[in-house]
């Protein structure tokens, strides 16, 4: 049976006194991988920053697995930020090379030398990039620094990754590339929501559903071996 990682409830989020979400309840599975859907201005990025505690809504309560007590957003956000990564459609990388683009996050948690190195190493070997290490961030095409962003973010060990748009405007290749590592991190059991405008595109995850937004209000479709990506 499938465990609750996240719950949010009664969430509102108003601006210029329009509702602009209104979702009575939502819950985000451990393992599991969901697919976004809505039309641009639908509210999927806001959904996505409220969910990663950068976007406060005017009214939430969140609840983390099946034990906790339901708190405000605003008291839940510290824990939302350290649990979460959220991972726009173009990737900010830091003006480095891509071990040190990797290493940025460890070096925060004051980890010694070594051990950072020794995570760079494993993360790039992982993502199948170590052709990549010592390359400026510039240089980088578009899937390349997708992959590094999700690598980048894997090593901070997330339970919940929140990605808009992953694979917007790659080729072939590079998506297949992109969907394979999310894959791999669903199986480590990150949980995963992701954006995508591309319908015509149908990639397979363990333990998908589809969620969809109109008009403020989201949908909730069940279990399926195939997520849609879906309009933009």
């Amino acid at each position: 049976m499938t465990m609750p990682l996240l719950t949010l409830k009664n969430l509102k989020i108003l601006q210029q006194k329009r509702l602009i979400l209104d979702i009575p309840s939502l819950t985000i599975a451990t393992q599991g991988c969901v697919v976004l859907n809505g039309r641009n201005g639908s509210g999927k990025t806001t959904l996505l920053k409220v969910i990663a505690g950068l976007f406060a809504p005017q009214q939430a309560q969140v609840v983390w697995g099946t034990t906790d007590k339901p708190q405000t957003w605003q008291k839940a956000r510290s824990h939302l930020i350290t649990q979460t990564v959220y991972l726009h459609q173009q990737p900010y990388l830091f003006d480095m090379s891509v071990t040190e683009n990797i290493a940025y996050g460890l070096r925060q948690l004051s980890l010694p030398r070594q051990t950072v190195l020794t995570k760079v190493k494993q993360a790039l070997a992982w993502a199948e990039l170590e052709h990549l290490a010592n390359r400026h961030a510039r240089q980088l095409s578009g899937g390349e620094k997708q992959r590094v962003a999700l690598t980048r973010a894997r090593v901070l060990s997330p339970r919940l990754l929140l990605l808009d748009e992953p694979t917007a405007s790659m080729d072939k290749t590079a998506k297949e590339q992109t969907y394979s590592l999310i894959r791999r991190l669903v199986a480590e059991n990150v949980s995963v929501i992701l954006t995508s405008h591309e319908l015509e595109n149908h990639v397979p995850f363990n333990d998908s559903s589809l969620w969809s937004l109109e008009a403020g209000q989201l949908s909730i479709h069940a279990h399926s071996p195939l997520s849609t990506c879906v309009r933009g």
